[in-house]
């Protein structure tokens, strides 16, 4: 068998490695060709024994390669088997008139292929020369051929046609069994679903159908008895339906017809007097027969289901509706005898009195506003909750927004003896877009709690931005929040974060608190498009830290640094004022309190009275409360803007004031034309800038109107550096020193930079206002900070003013330090 050397005609690759990948496993010699006219050249060069060849190729076909061989004296006795599929009868005849050997059908079965080449080749020899071709005539399909051809040839012809049927008839009853198998299993599966399941052919005819689908649609039918009935007659003639027979049939034929990949719809119908409800699933068939699959899938526990959901949606949002106006209409009636407490706590501490009856007083003042924080955030929660909350937008400094609320509570700091400092990168954008009141709030809430429960050391605040996750038009800014305080056991760092909950019981006992603060600070972390979390070990500190998307904002939008000095400072103007309020109590309050700043009141007891006065007499300014009999101040104020007080009084400014602190208030109050919003119990200071800004319109002269200042007063607080240093005396002198020893030779260095290199000039200034922090040199910092904001806004007129302020303090500073 080594010496066979077998030719191999085939055109597909895959097909030719495959064959001889078979034959060299079984010994023999094999030379691949992809064409007849190749294969014939080969035959003129090698002695080959037998050719193998496929029938449909390009070119020269398996039976022409036949009739070439069988004319050429040289390898006319060269045996061929021919690859063919014999789908055609008259294939057989191709194969006798082309002289071909044998047949092997495709796909061939490897076994059967070796077979019939061994047979061939015993053969060869002993046919070639015993042979008898003789000349045959004979009808086949109602055609006349003419054979001539070897009887054994044909013969072989016919055996390999008789044994390439039974392998085909073989195959065909194992793929039959299989068949049979597999539409059992379809049966089986079709029964054993909940779902009823029925199968539609491209005409919309049923193919199969579960018994649970036939039990509603077709009942008493069997499985065989499905064929040709139409699916939408079932359907209609169920009499189970409701609704739209022809909405849910465009829906099936359009997955039927290949117009949809899928097609779904609820619908109810009748079962045993009881409604029912179905979702009806359409996919089409795969494969290229088409048709497709249509499960009824029974959802009425779901739907019932839904029923309940909904009933307890509208129970829960009518409760919360009732809780909501329950909590503005307990804010409005606690906030009215607060607003009385308050404001003449205030408007007393004001006035002459004893050490005791001072501190009495501000006791009282501490209580009064603790009270007002806690109704706050109850009620900023039960917005959150309730989804009511709105974030506001406006262009605002960052800086100056988280060093206001740094220094706001540097006091409650130095009087538990601690540190209290902030520190923001210089990347930090300058002007952002966002809601400052809520950012600082929870900055508040941080800081507030870490001083709340640290006993020594301090409280440091670091700023940074997130360049990577910056995106276009936006600033992502990182606040961290880091104590030195009794820190948080692991197991308890969720908890904190829910509402009305601290890590223990006994925090509660010793340092008080509601618990609401660091909830109401997540939730408005998490309105901001960030996250809240926390690090810390019990006994070794916490750090809080959190992140906020702000938009970008307009620098010329923002007030200056000195602006903001002008806000907080007493304006010295008089007013006349119509005050409309109908409480005796705020009414006492409120003109107390204005009186104390120097302006006239007139006052008003509802809205009518206020239209009827205005039209009669001159002020500058009406002071509005909201809630009051006969007309409130929203129509009040709707009917001044409608000229009802007369044209000169149509634009006079208007402040509402409200102890209405639910959201809503302030947007009401823009619409009905008042000027700003104060919210109650009303304040001295927040009453008097909320009066100063109205009154200036936004068009006051910062640079004309105050002086350079700094709000502290020691040169140098060495009492905050011992506590800082905790009594290292010998660390703090060789600060000082150093202060001494440098300061003079930065500002000469400064002086250089100035119009020169700005870079260099920030990072001096940011030195020395650091030196500064760490001498606890309060008033110079302060002076360095003034003077890097105006580096940063590139006003050379206010750096070299400020720098000139700087290098006095610094003078100071030294004189103080030398004593």
């Amino acid at each position: 068998m080594d010496s066979n050397h077998i030719l191999v005609v085939e055109d597909s690759l895959t097909q030719a490695v495959k064959l001889e990948y078979i034959l060299l496993e079984r010994g023999f010699q094999v030379s691949l060709v992809s064409s007849g006219e190749k294969a014939l050249g080969v035959l003129e060069e090698k002695d080959v024994d037998l050719v193998i060849s496929d029938v449909v190729m390009p070119g020269m076909d398996g039976y022409e390669l036949c009739e070439k061989i069988r004319e050429n004296v040289r390898y006319e006795n060269v045996p061929v088997i021919l690859l063919t599929s014999l789908s055609e009868p008259g294939d057989i005849i191709k194969g006798l008139k082309s002289g071909a050997t044998n047949f092997v059908t495709k796909p061939y079965d490897e076994d059967f292929l070796i077979s019939r080449i061994e047979s061939v080749l015993k053969s060869k020899y002993f046919e070639s020369e015993n042979s008898t071709t003789q000349e045959v005539d004979f009808e086949f399909q109602g055609e006349k051929h003419v054979l001539k051809a070897d009887f054994s040839q044909v013969f072989h012809l016919l055996l390999a046609t008789y044994e390439n049927t039974l392998l085909q008839s073989r195959q065909l009853d194992v793929a039959n069994r299989k068949l049979i198998d597999r539409e059992e299993q379809l049966s089986s599966v079709l029964a054993s679903m909940s779902a009823k399941i029925a199968v539609l052919d491209p005409r919309m005819k049923i193919i199969a159908a579960n018994d649970s689908w036939r039990k509603i649609f077709v009942p008493g039918t069997s499985e065989e008895g499905l064929g040709g009935i139409d699916f939408e007659e079932a359907i209609s003639s169920s009499g189970f339906l409701r609704g739209s027979l022809s909405k849910l049939m465009d829906g099936v034929r359009s997955v039927v017809d290949g117009k949809r990949k899928m097609f779904s719809c609820e619908y109810s119908f009748e079962s045993n007097d009881k409604p029912c409800w179905y979702l009806l699933e359409v996919t089409p068939m795969q494969g290229d027969s088409g048709g497709a699959v249509a499960s009824f899938i029974e959802i009425t526990e779901r739907k019932a289901m839904e029923r309940e959901i909904i009933r307890a949606r509208d129970v829960a949002e009518k409760a919360n509706r009732f809780k909501s106006s329950f909590l503005a209409s307990m804010s409005h009636e606690i906030r009215t005898p607060l607003n009385a407490i308050i404001g003449m706590t205030d408007l007393t501490l004001r006035s002459d009195l004893s050490a005791k009856q001072t501190e009495n007083l501000e006791l009282v003042k501490v209580s009064a506003d603790q009270l007002l924080t806690l109704i706050n955030d109850i009620l900023d929660l039960s917005k959150v909750e309730a989804r009511m909350l709105t974030l506001e937008e406006s262009d605002f400094s960052l800086g100056d927004a988280l060093l206001g609320v740094v220094k706001s509570m540097d006091q409650q700091a130095r009087d538990k003896g601690l540190v209290l400092s902030i520190d923001i990168d210089d990347d930090v954008p300058k002007a952002v877009c966002g809601d400052q009141v809520r950012l600082k709030q929870i900055l508040f809430n941080l800081i507030g709690n870490s001083i709340k429960f640290t006993s020594q050391g301090g409280v440091f605040v670091q700023v940074s931005k997130l360049e990577e996750d910056s995106e276009a038009g936006k600033e992502v800014v990182q606040v961290a929040v880091r104590d030195t305080g009794i820190g948080i056991p692991e197991d308890k760092q969720s908890l904190i974060f829910e509402s009305f909950r601290q890590a223990d019981d006994s925090t509660t006992r010793k340092f008080g608190g509601t618990g609401l603060g660091l909830a109401i600070s997540r939730e408005l972390v998490e309105m901001m498009g960030g996250r809240l979390g926390v690090n810390s070990s019990e006994g070794c500190g916490s750090v809080f830290t959190f992140s906020v998307v702000l938009k970008t904002g307009d620098p010329s939008n923002l007030v200056s640094s000195r602006e903001s000095l002008l806000e907080s400072a007493e304006d010295v103007s008089e007013h006349s004022i119509l005050l409309v309020e109908d409480n005796p109590i705020n009414v006492l309050v409120a003109t107390s309190l204005l009186e104390k700043m120097g302006h006239t009141v007139q006052v008003a007891s509802n809205g009518i009275e206020a239209v009827s006065m205005l039209s009669g007499i001159d002020v500058d300014l009406v002071l509005m409360d909201l809630e009051m009999p006969e007309m409130d101040g929203f129509s009040a104020a709707k009917a001044i803007r409608e000229g009802k007080s007369g044209d000169a009084a149509r634009n006079i400014p208007i402040i509402a004031m409200s102890a209405h602190a639910m959201s809503g208030v302030k947007d009401r109050c823009a619409k009905a034309g008042m000027d700003s919003y104060i919210a109650k119990p009303v304040q001295y200071l927040s009453l008097q800038e909320t009066i100063f800004r109205v009154m200036s319109g936004g068009t006051v002269d910062v640079r004309k109107a105050v002086e350079p200042t700094v709000s502290s007063v020691k040169v140098v607080d060495r009492e905050k550096a011992a506590a800082m240093y905790q009594g290292d005396t010998e660390l703090y002198a060789e600060l000082c020193s150093l202060f001494l020893k440098d300061v003079q030779d930065e500002i000469l260095t400064l002086k250089e930079a100035l119009g020169k290199d700005t870079s260099m000039a920030r990072r001096i200034v940011h030195t020395m206002k650091s030196s500064c922090a760490a001498i606890c040199a309060p008033r110079a910092r302060e002076a360095a900070i003034l003077l890097e904001k105006n580096l940063i806004d590139e006003d050379l007129s206010g750096v070299h003013e400020q720098l000139a302020f700087f290098e006095a303090e610094a003078a100071k500073v030294c004189a103080e330090l030398r004593k």
